[in-house]
């Protein structure tokens, strides 16, 4: 005789724990999509801009700065995957990349006068600027290009179908 009600209490509270979970699930956020690995290329001896993607972000209270600066980087020739505001607040210029002595960090950081650099080993190597309050401004005549001696982890840019070109694996024979 107790058993009926003890087994309909145990459903219940499967049919009700089953609900709880389905409702979290279903109301999660998801979650953002994992960055693009970089696809190793061979730039030959030297990285140039046009090879390197960039996002520049405004990391002070300066309006405009950001948009300012990535339309001269792209004057340059750098691709420019987004141009935007940033939480942080820093007061110099900071670039981050997979690690602070990349290739593609190298290059962009000597656009810059009083610039920091930061490697966080992300996977994309897409390359941010942060522009602080107390940016300082870009160097006269950058160097537009840094030696590099193998091939380069590069980052894809999204929406073309111009693709680094990956290097060739080599072949069993």
């Amino acid at each position: 005789m107790i058993r009926t009600p003890l087994t309909m209490l145990v459903l219940l509270a499967v049919v009700v724990g089953g609900g709880i979970w389905g409702y979290q699930n279903a109301t999660a956020q998801i979650p953002p999509r994992p960055a693009d690995p970089c696809v190793m290329t061979n730039v030959g001896t030297t990285l140039t801009p046009d090879r390197v993607v960039l996002r520049v972000l405004n990391a002070g209270l300066q309006g405009g700065l950001a948009k300012r600066v990535s339309v001269a980087m792209r004057s340059y020739g750098f691709n420019i995957l987004k141009v935007n505001n940033t939480d942080q607040r820093l007061a110099d210029t900071v670039i981050v990349g997979n690690a602070a002595d990349a290739p593609e960090v190298r290059l962009v950081a000597g656009f810059f006068k009083k610039v920091t650099t930061r490697g966080d080993g992300r996977v994309d190597h897409v390359v941010d600027i942060l522009l602080g309050d107390d940016y300082a401004g870009r160097v006269t005549k950058p160097k537009l290009s840094v030696p590099v001696t193998s091939p380069v982890c590069l980052a894809v840019v999204p929406g073309t179908s111009a693709s680094p070109s990956p290097v060739p694996s080599p072949t069993k024979s």
